[in-house]
């Protein structure tokens, strides 16, 4: 794997600690978009079944290939179970939820993180806004509640991996963790986020 940079710079830790400590919910939060939409986040359940699915045929096909690598818009059974039975220690997971126009409730993004098999200490990451609802502010919140839960739970770093032209992901993991360091094996983007230096407002 070859070293593609090293995010840092003064601002931009001022600014990870500004939104650490403005979006890490405990046990879940509120959440006001700027179009007025609210929206609530929570633990993902198996009641959470239907709400992934019906979110998966809201991807576009540009953001379902930068999330799953190649366009998807339905998952497994095997894999609906796996993705709605999170333990809260190994495998942390959580939804943001709203209201559609008519009054029924809708899944609007996940995050989780699933601890990896080789080191208990390191966590794999993964966040899914649907397009209707990107570029709101979603994406950094749920990044910062995962790092309340990861860091609650004893995790070290976390671990994303992306396609390298998954420039929104890109953006957030360079802006609001600034000690990330990315590598490239050619075909995937790895950041590498190390917890410790990331300050922590209120735990998940």
């Amino acid at each position: 794997m070859h070293k593609v940079s090293t995010a840092s710079g003064i601002d931009e830790k001022g600014d990870a600690m500004d939104m650490l400590q403005a979006t890490a919910f405990p046990n879940g939060g509120s959440l006001v978009l700027g179009n007025g939409y609210r929206a609530t986040i929570r633990p993902i359940t198996a009641a959470s079944r239907p709400l992934i699915e019906t979110a998966m045929t809201r991807l576009s096909p540009e953001s379902s290939r930068r999330r799953f690598f190649t366009p998807r818009f339905r998952l497994s059974e095997r894999e609906l179970i796996h993705l709605t039975s999170p333990d809260g220690v190994r495998h942390f997971a959580v939804g943001v939820c709203g209201r559609n126009a008519d009054g029924t409730l809708e899944g609007i993004a996940a995050a989780r993180f699933v601890r990896t098999d080789d080191n208990s200490a390191v966590a794999e990451i993964a966040l899914t806004v649907i397009d209707a609802f990107q570029g709101m502010g979603i994406g950094k919140t749920l990044l910062a509640h995962l790092i309340a839960a990861a860091s609650l739970r004893g995790i070290d770093r976390l671990r994303a991996l992306m396609t390298p032209d998954n420039t929104p992901v890109l953006r957030l993991i360079r802006r609001y963790a600034p000690s990330a360091r990315f590598v490239y094996d050619g075909e995937i983007l790895t950041a590498d986020i190390p917890l410790s230096g990331l300050p922590l407002a209120r735990a998940a």
